[in-house]
Parts: C-alpha cells; sequence; structure tokens
C-alpha cells in the first residue's frame, strides 16, 4: 500500500455474506459452481454443499451439512446471518438441518430461499412408491419424498425469514396435466408452500429453475435484506 494513502485506503470491507447453496436429487454440487459465481457478483459468498442423494436419510443429510457449515466457520464462531439456496429436494435437505439443535448454534438467523421445494412430498413420489423402477433410480430419495415423510420434518424455525419460489405454467395443468393444480413438470405449486409462507410463482420448468438469470437476481435480493432481520 502507498504511504501517501488515497482514496479507500484504510477502508474494512464488509465480510460477504455466507450462503450455503443445495442441490436436488440425482444432482451433483457440480452443478451449483455456476450459480455459486453468478451469487458473487452480490456480494455473497456462496459455496455448494454435495450430498448423495440415493444413499443416506434426510436426517444424515442435515447432519452432514452440520459439518460442512462446521468446517466452514472453523474458529471464527457463529455467522450472524446464514444464507441457503436450495433447489428442490435440497430444500428438505436445509429444513432437516435447520430442526438440528447445533445447526441454531451455527448462526442467530437464517434467510432460506427454496426453488421448486417439494414442502409437501412429492405427488409423483407417492404415485410410483410401489413401483421398482423409482427405487432403482433414486435410492433412498424415493423414500424419503414420500408426503408422510417429509411431514416428519416439521417448520423451518422462527429465526429463519423463508421465500419459496416455485415454477408452473400459471394455470391448471401446468407442465404435466397428471399432477394435480398449477405445477414444473415435477413439484405441484400447492406443493411448495409451508405453514405461513405463500409460494411466489416464477413460471417455468423445474430442472431449469436454478440456472435461471431471473430467479437467482429475486434470490439474491432476498439474501441480502439482512437488515430486516
Amino acid at each position: 500500500m502507498s504511504e501517501q494513502g488515497g482514496e479507500g485506503e484504510g477502508l474494512v470491507l464488509a465480510p460477504r455474506l455466507p450462503v450455503v447453496l443445495i442441490h436436488g436429487a440425482l444432482r451433483s454440487r457440480a452443478g451449483l459452481w455456476p450459480v455459486a459465481w453468478y451469487l458473487r457478483r452480490f456480494g455473497l459468498d456462496a459455496r455448494p454443499f454435495g450430498y448423495d442423494t440415493r444413499g443416506a436419510t434426510l436426517s444424515a443429510h442435515g447432519a452432514a451439512l452440520e459439518r460442512f457449515i462446521a468446517e466452514w466457520q472453523g474458529e471464527a464462531g457463529p455467522f450472524g446471518v446464514l444464507g441457503i439456496l436450495t433447489h428442490s429436494m435440497g430444500g428438505l435437505v436445509a429444513r432437516a438441518y435447520l430442526a438440528r439443535e447445533g445447526a441454531l448454534r451455527q448462526s442467530e438467523r437464517q434467510r432460506l430461499v427454496m426453488l421448486g421445494p417439494p414442502n409437501r412430498g412429492a405427488w409423483l413420489a407417492a404415485q410410483f412408491r410401489n413401483f421398482p423402477p423409482f427405487h432403482w433410480i433414486y435410492g433412498a430419495a424415493a423414500r424419503e419424498l414420500q408426503p408422510e415423510r417429509v411431514a416428519e420434518l416439521g417448520a423451518p424455525p422462527p429465526s429463519a425469514r423463508v421465500l419459496v419460489l416455485a415454477g408452473g405454467r400459471g394455470h391448471e395443468g401446468g407442465y404435466v396435466g397428471r399432477i394435480p393444480g398449477d405445477n414444473d413438470g415435477l413439484v405441484g405449486v400447492s406443493e411448495t408452500s409451508l405453514p405461513g409462507v405463500v409460494p411466489e410463482l416464477v413460471l417455468g420448468a423445474h430442472s431449469w429453475l436454478q440456472w435461471r438469470r431471473d430467479v437467482l437476481t429475486r434470490a439474491a435480493r432476498f439474501l441480502r435484506e439482512v437488515d430486516e432481520g
């Protein structure tokens, strides 16, 4: 640094808001690297979390996420605010994490954005519960996506503010006529809701929500509203 000083000398930059990214079923953290790159443009320290959707339960994924965040924090202590951005089944992993006592010691507040989450379970999973190929392909996730299993998770804690962004076509029938009501091709809009949280419809198909700039910009703005509590 120049001894003469100048504009910006001595300025201490505010730390970037930590945001953990969680992918959906049968995907990996590799698909979240473009998302992390985009969110960093908004001053967010976004880091992908990967988990084996076929090999373990939501409870195990929640425990693994707690360990991931502990390693991230190191000796720095709890985050003031922790951002979480999820796609599809990743929203259930986030809920399993937030249900853990240890998780709530890792941050004072949480801001959770869920893209196309099956918060009430997946109608399609229920329809295929007795179809062996469904279990061969999805593994443990085939059981974890069942409505009765998801109902055991409970709602996010009071310390968390939640935004649900749902895909769909804006009318009954959605992308797949068999799924009740409007839907994004895999998850019904009504299936994304949580108690006290009304989904915000962004239109579009399920698989592409996590890579759409308009969706990620909406998510980033919500995550950055830290001063509102």
